[in-house]
């Protein structure tokens, strides 16, 4: 990928060719201190993605951009300034994002991958591959008696609702957690847990069976915990079932 930095001021574009390349990991950045300088750039060479200054001093950068699209129809513009009044004024001219100053890395991060999205090209940036090697925390955190206390989430059997508290059994030990059910079944939910009922949430690999009770009632038998009778709500009977069909 080529890129140039239009911008009369070198700390911005030490800085923003920094952010740039924590992006990328690598990638042809060339400079521009002026207008004229960057036009002069543009004669002699193609580039793909041009950030650019408004206030150049010698030139408006939406003019100077605007020249860039004519001499080069491919390249997309992105305006990288302090000035938030010339927003319109530049997508006027389809530019690719309007970031301003001081620089926020996220906004640099956006910005390199919308421009690889369309360009049709894979997400290959040095940050996106640092997303793609990012693993699902396998711990959850419970703030009991004061502490925090880490459990491994494939270690939780259920959680139930207690006084004003949740108990998480997790094979033979038990923790109260001031959080609440809620906020257990938002964290586990892709975690191979299930709400069986209003007071209890189950992990999945540890149900044993499943069997009628008294009043038509019905119940799960949980491993570890096969004398504790945890009911399972009329309205997610049938999805726990489907959960386990063949």
């Amino acid at each position: 990928m080529k890129i140039a930095i239009v911008d009369d001021e070198r700390p911005s574009r030490s800085e923003l060719r920094h952010l740039i390349l924590d992006c990328l990991g690598e990638g042809e950045i060339m400079e521009a201190s002026s207008g004229a300088e960057a036009m002069e750039l543009f004669l002699k060479e193609d580039f793909d993605l041009i950030f650019m200054d408004i206030n150049l001093g010698d030139m408006d950068g939406t003019t100077l951009a605007a020249m860039a699209k004519k001499a080069q129809p491919q390249v997309e513009i992105v305006f990288a300034t302090a000035y938030n009044s010339y927003a319109e004024k530049a997508f006027d001219i389809d530019a690719l994002n309007y970031i301003l100053k001081p620089f926020d890395p996220k906004r640099i991060e956006q910005t390199i991958q919308r421009f690889l999205k369309k360009r049709g090209q894979e997400s290959s940036g040095k940050a996106l591959a640092r997303e793609d090697e990012k693993k699902p925390i396998s711990k959850v955190s419970i703030n009991s008696d004061k502490k925090m206390i880490l459990l491994d989430i494939s270690d939780i059997v259920y959680i139930e609702t207690g006084k004003r508290a949740c108990i998480v059994h997790a094979k033979g030990k038990s923790f109260t957690a001031s959080c609440s059910m809620n906020s257990f079944e938002e964290r586990l939910k892709d975690s191979g847990f299930f709400r069986i009922h209003k007071s209890y949430l189950i992990n999945l690999e540890y149900v044993i069976e499943i069997y009628p009770w008294f009043n038509n009632t019905t119940c799960v038998k949980m491993q570890g915990y096969e004398k504790e009778i945890l009911t399972v709500g009329r309205n997610q009977i049938k999805e726990l079932k489907q959960l386990f069909s063949m």
